[in-house]
């Protein structure tokens, strides 16, 4: 069995308790006492260096090959962020947003080494609820510093038990077989991928709830997330990629569109929205002709910034209306039945 199968559910875990370290340290900061204006910055710069600094991250492990180290390095920085936060909560958000890119990187690479979808979505499920329950925590004013600094120091150690040798194993999987899973017309292809991430990201909506104190919301809305990336995942790999993705997103689409008032429909339109992005990055790394890295930082960092400029632009009523809603569902599907591998083996995606 592959790295990837052995230590899904830890890295998962993992990925879990970085997002909801981030997720308290980020509201414990906007509570606190600082002037606005740092507490605005601190927080632009962690979403610049968690987000942004996850493709430096894929260029340097591709050369590093080495992903149990930046494993580690990623939770060591996560133990110093929060012990930090007791005397020096900007510097803290900052260590804890580099710690973030490594591990996103590093830890997704592992697991969709597989070239299956399901591994993806494990790991990418704990990270919205993660985001959520520590914001959660922050808000509600809960000392948790101390608790959350020895679960990191335990996940750190825990770290130790993946073997090192299994990372050329692991590197061999993503970078083997480029020729025959090679995908027509994969530049286009790479960027309408990115471009439909970016618009079903949640991460900014969990921010803006976050800043709301909408927590009924919030924590709905994570829980659907969640479970649909890790149903979507597992039902993708079975009926294929492409095909799932259109499903899941015409499904979704007026449940989004109609019921945005009703948060049990409107859940399970995010559920349903979610589940697709395990598809879509596994198809995204494909066509970046199996550069694991790069695909899982493009998916996971990248994409997100630029939902980052969708929310927060002078246009962002008109990009997430209800029409907007339906011409991406569209290009989305679209762009799936479009898609012609080259290979038999391939069709079935």
């Amino acid at each position: 069995m592959k790295m990837a199968g052995r230590y899904i559910i830890l890295l998962a875990l993992g990925h879990g308790l970085n997002d909801g370290l981030a997720g308290y340290l980020l509201g414990a900061f906007a509570r606190s006492n600082a002037p606005v204006l740092q507490i605005a910055i601190g927080l632009l710069l962690y979403n610049v260096l968690a987000f942004g600094g996850q493709y430096p991250v894929a260029l340097w492990l591709e050369k590093r090959r080495d992903h149990k180290s930046a494993l580690q390095i990623a939770y060591g920085l996560n133990v110093l962020s929060v012990l930090l936060s007791f005397i020096h909560y900007p510097l803290s958000i900052l260590l804890a947003g580099i710690a973030s890119a490594i591990y996103h990187v590093a830890g997704g690479a592992i697991c969709a080494s597989e070239g299956n979808a399901t591994p993806i979505g494990l790991f990418a499920a704990p990270g919205v609820a993660g985001l959520a329950v520590g914001g959660y925590f922050a808000w509600a004013g809960y000392d948790l510093q101390w608790m959350i600094a020895g679960i990191s120091l335990l996940f750190f150690a825990s770290l130790f038990f993946i073997p090192r040798e299994n990372n050329a194993v692991m590197n061999s999987t993503a970078h083997a077989g480029t020729d025959k899973f090679h995908i027509e017309r994969h530049d286009i292809i790479m960027i309408l991928l990115l471009t439909v991430i970016a618009m079903r990201s949640l991460v900014w909506n969990i921010f803006q709830l976050i800043h709301e104190n909408n927590y009924r919301w919030l924590i709905a809305i994570a829980v659907s997330a969640a479970l649909g990336k890790v149903i979507g995942g597992w039902v993708a790999d079975r009926i294929g990629w492409r095909l799932y993705i259109m499903l899941s997103l015409g499904a979704a689409t007026p449940l989004i569109s109609f019921f945005r008032n009703e948060i049990i429909l409107f859940c399970i339109g995010v559920g349903l929205l979610q589940s697709g992005i395990p598809a879509s990055t596994a198809l995204l790394i494909r066509s970046l002709r199996g550069q694991t890295e790069k695909g899982v930082a493009l998916s996971f960092g990248t994409a997100i910034i630029a939902g980052a400029l969708v929310f927060y632009s002078p246009i962002r009523n008109l990009l997430t209306s209800n029409v907007m809603v339906w011409i991406m569902a569209l290009i989305m599907i679209g762009l799936m039945a479009w898609i012609r591998p080259k290979t038999a083996s391939e069709r079935s995606l």
